[in-house]
């Protein structure tokens, strides 16, 4: 009686992209695009308001800043409730805010919002990928958490365009609307997937660490903040390593990287589930590391449209490849923990590498700063990898 409905459907073809797998994707897309279209416009729409620049970069980072520090709460929440209604209710503040943000013409209201904003972005992202669990067979999901990742990296390249677009055309205003009206759209969407609550062992319990944070998934959750850092630096210095070096155009850089990585995530979900995590890594901090160092010492554009295809290559394996591997070992029940754990490495690469990466670059220049990240995530991320496996073999040998 407690079986999902998952589990009561046949699954002799072990299918991926099953109905109620493809409606959470369009959902995962749908609303992540909404919360990424006003991220880039909170710098200008806080001075807009009458804020000082240091205070408008501050209340930009509050989203990302509050998310970070809740993931390891998100995930011991989304393990224990309905991840249905947990998504709905995001949602659903995800809606009410967006229309807030018209309103908040105080920046103490303002920050408030992205404050709240950040703690329906926590749960809401480990819900996500925690629900779409129930609808993967076991042994293509590496496949499947493939193809979520993707919708996250869809929506982070139409979210922002569609938000810079509406401010330019419309104003302010109409980014805020727009995301209301899509919110409300992915609450449709939810509403009409599919869904009984599977019974799971760990619902009961008190909040301790071992229930916000895997100790088992840390030291991989290390591994996608070093992934996710090449991110953080991408999104903040590409366009001003553009400007410094004549390159126009630099934009396209990420349309070579969307493009692979929509390619080329299915085919490394695949790998993975047939081969394992250990052939998938080391190439994967490869490809990232050799995409940095192109970045690096970029000159022209045919340069950066092979550092984004590479930087492709090596991303669509990397952070997903981990997380899939985890959920295999722990189970899916514990799926919220999971996500929520690799979430941590990787809002702290957002937020670290950027920082750490400006006072580099504004001392050393560009390519040093890229140059010593790709020493750092090969170096340190196939240590840390190594090291963390073969504790595992050992320690599987030994019961």
């Amino acid at each position: 009686m407690g079986e999902s409905s998952l589990e009561k459907r046949p699954l002799k073809e072990d299918k991926v992209w099953t109905l109620p797998f493809i409606m959470v994707f369009i959902n995962s897309v749908v609303l992540n695009s909404s919360t990424w279209a006003i991220v880039p416009l909170m710098s200008s729409y806080c001075v807009e308001i009458g804020a000082g620049l240091k205070t408008a970069s501050v209340v930009a980072s509050l989203m990302s800043l509050t998310a970070m520090f809740l993931r390891p709460v998100s995930g011991f929440v989304v393990d224990r409730m309905n991840r249905k209604k947990l998504i709905l209710i995001t949602t659903s503040a995800n809606v009410v805010l967006a229309i807030l943000h018209i309103f908040a013409r105080d920046i103490r209201l303002l920050a408030v919002c992205r404050v709240l904003q950040g703690i329906a972005f926590s749960f809401q992202g480990v819900a996500m990928m925690a629900f779409s669990t129930s609808f993967l067979p076991l042994s293509r999901i590496g496949e499947g958490m493939g193809w979520m990742a993707l919708a996250n990296v869809i929506s982070q390249s139409i979210g922002p365009a569609v938000g810079l677009y509406l401010k330019d055309t419309f104003g302010f205003y109409a980014c805020f609307i727009f995301c209301a009206v899509v919110c409300s759209i992915s609450l449709l969407i939810i509403n009409f997937i599919p869904y009984k609550e599977e019974k799971r062992e760990v619902r009961r319990g008190k909040l301790t660490l071992d229930s916000i944070i895997s100790l088992y998934v840390l030291p991989y959750a290390m591994i996608c903040g070093l992934f996710s850092s090449c991110n953080g630096l991408d999104n903040t210095f590409i366009n001003l390593l553009g400007e410094e070096r004549g390159i126009t155009g630099i934009s396209v850089f990420f349309t070579a990287y969307s493009v692979v990585m929509f390619l080329a995530r299915p085919v490394s979900g695949k790998l993975l589930d047939r081969f394992g995590l250990d052939y998938i890594i080391y190439p994967a901090l490869f490809s990232t590391a050799f995409s940095a160092v192109l970045t690096g010492s970029a000159r022209s554009m045919f340069v950066m449209i092979l550092a984004g295809i590479i930087k492709g290559i090596g991303q669509s394996s990397g952070s997903p490849g981990i997380q899939a591997t985890c959920l295999k070992k722990m189970g899916k029940e514990k799926a919220g923990i999971v996500s929520s754990t690799c979430y941590i490495g990787q809002d702290i690469g957002n937020s670290i590498a950027p920082m750490i990466g400006g006072v580099v670059a504004d001392r050393w220049g560009y390519q040093t700063m890229y140059w010593g990240y790709a020493v750092i995530l090969f170096v340190g991320g196939g240590l840390i990898y190594r090291i963390k496996s073969q504790y595992d073999k050992r320690h599987e040998a030994q019961q």
